[in-house]
C-alpha cells in the first residue's frame, strides 16, 4: 500500500480520479488544493485504520515548502490534474514536479495530460496550449521520478451532452445535439479515439497497480470516424443531422462556424465566444489531421487490455449514446 496525492483533486477530472482511488481501497488518498472546502469529509486510512482529513492546502509558491509537505504526509505517488490552459497552472505543475524530485518519499508522478500526444507537431496538433504540457514533460525528463502519460483521446461525454450527467463543463464538439447540426472537420474520415471520463479516472487509478509504467498508457474504449459518429448520433436521436464539412484550412485560420448551442455556453468561458470558437477550431483541425488516431501510436500500452480480467469493461460510445438519449428523442 502507498500514499497518493491528487493535485487539483477538487476539480473536474481530479475529483473523479480521487473518488476512483478511494473506491479501490488500497491507498491513503490526499487532495492537494489551493483552497480547503468549508466541509471536508474524513476518510479512513487502509494503511493505519485511522480517520484523516484528505485535503492538503498549498499555493505552489515554494518548491522547498511543498517538498517538505510531501515528505510530511509520506506521499509516494502524485497525479496532477490541473487544467493546463494558462501560465500560472503550468508554473504550479513545474513547482510540483521539482518538489516531488526533492521529496525523499515521492517515487511516481502522472502529469496533467489526459488527451493525446502533446509532442506532436503543429502540422498534426495545432493546439497552442500544448506548450504548457510540453514544459511539464521536459521538466519530468530531468528527474529520477517514474512517470507516464495517459491518453484517453476525446472525452466521449461531449457527444452525449446535454443529456449526460458529467463533471465536464458543457461544450459542443463537432455535433450540436440540441439543434441537430454538425460541423464536421475535413472529410469526416479521420479516426477519433475516445473514453468516458469516469473510465479515464478508473483506469488511471488502476494504473498504480502496475509494477512498472511504460511511457504511454491509453484508456481508449471506442474509435470512430466523425462521419460514423454523426450517423450514430442520428440513430439515437431518431432524426437526421444537418452536416456541414469544414476544411482544415478554414479551421486552422479560425474561420469556422460556431455551433448554435455553443453561443450561450460561451458565457461560461473566461474569453467568451472567441475562446469557444478557437477551441472548437483547434480540436476539429487536430481530429482531421489525425492527432486522435491512436492506431498510429507506437509503444503504447492499453490499460483496457491490461486490466480486462480485473475490472468491468469501459463504456462504449454506442452504449453511452443509447443511455443518454433513450426516451428523450
Amino acid at each position: 500500500m502507498s500514499v497518493v496525492a491528487v493535485a487539483g483533486g477538487l476539480g473536474d477530472m481530479g475529483r473523479l480520479i480521487t473518488t476512483a482511488l478511494v473506491e479501490i481501497g488500497k491507498y491513503e488518498v490526499y487532495v492537494i488544493s489551493r483552497r480547503v472546502p468549508n466541509k471536508v469529509e474524513p476518510l479512513q486510512s487502509p494503511i493505519t485504520g485511522a480517520q484523516y482529513s484528505p485535503v492538503i492546502q498549498s499555493d505552489y509558491s515554494s518548491e522547498a515548502e511543498l517538498a517538505k509537505t510531501l515528505e510530511e504526509y509520506k506521499i509516494h505517488t502524485i497525479i496532477c490534474t490541473f487544467a493546463l490552459d494558462f501560465q500560472a497552472a503550468s508554473d504550479s505543475q513545474v513547482t510540483l514536479i521539482r518538489a516531488s524530485e526533492r521529496a525523499s518519499t515521492v517515487k511516481r508522478f502522472i502529469p496533467s495530460e489526459f488527451n493525446v500526444d502533446y509532442d506532436l507537431p503543429d502540422s498534426v496538433l495545432p493546439y497552442p496550449d500544448k506548450r504548457f504540457h510540453i514544459i511539464g514533460r521536459r521538466e519530468l525528463e530531468k528527474t529520477s521520478l517514474e512517470f507516464t502519460y495517459i491518453y484517453p483521446g476525446m472525452f466521449m461525454d461531449y457527444f452525449a451532452m446535454p443529456n449526460l450527467e458529467t463533471h465536464l463543463r458543457e461544450l459542443c464538439i463537432v455535433i450540436d445535439n440540441t439543434h441537430r447540426v454538425a460541423y464536421v472537420p475535413g472529410d469526416g474520415e479521420a479516426k477519433m479515439a475516445m473514453t468516458y471520463t469516469k473510465d479515464v479516472a478508473r483506469y488511471t487509478a488502476l494504473a498504480l497497480e502496475m509494477q512498472a509504467w511504460p511511457l504511454v498508457l491509453t484508456t481508449t474504449a471506442s474509435t470512430l470516424t466523425t462521419n460514423q459518429l454523426v450517423a450514430l448520433v442520428e440513430k439515437n436521436l431518431g432524426q437526421l443531422i444537418e452536416v456541414t464539412y469544414e476544411s482544415i484550412e478554414t479551421l486552422e485560420k479560425h474561420e469556422n462556424k460556431v455551433l448554435p448551442r455553443n453561443i450561450p455556453l460561451a458565457d461560461h468561458f473566461p474569453e467568451g465566444l472567441e475562446q469557444v470558437k478557437a477551441l472548437a477550431a483547434d480540436l476539429g483541425a487536430s481530429i482531421a489531421l489525425g492527432a486522435y488516431d491512436f492506431d498510429t501510436l507506437k509503444d503504447a500500452t492499453s490499460l483496457v487490455d491490461e486490466f480486462k480480467d480485473k475490472t468491468e469493461p469501459p463504456m462504449s460510445i454506442e452504449r453511452l449514446l443509447e443511455q443518454a438519449f433513450k426516451g428523450k428523442k
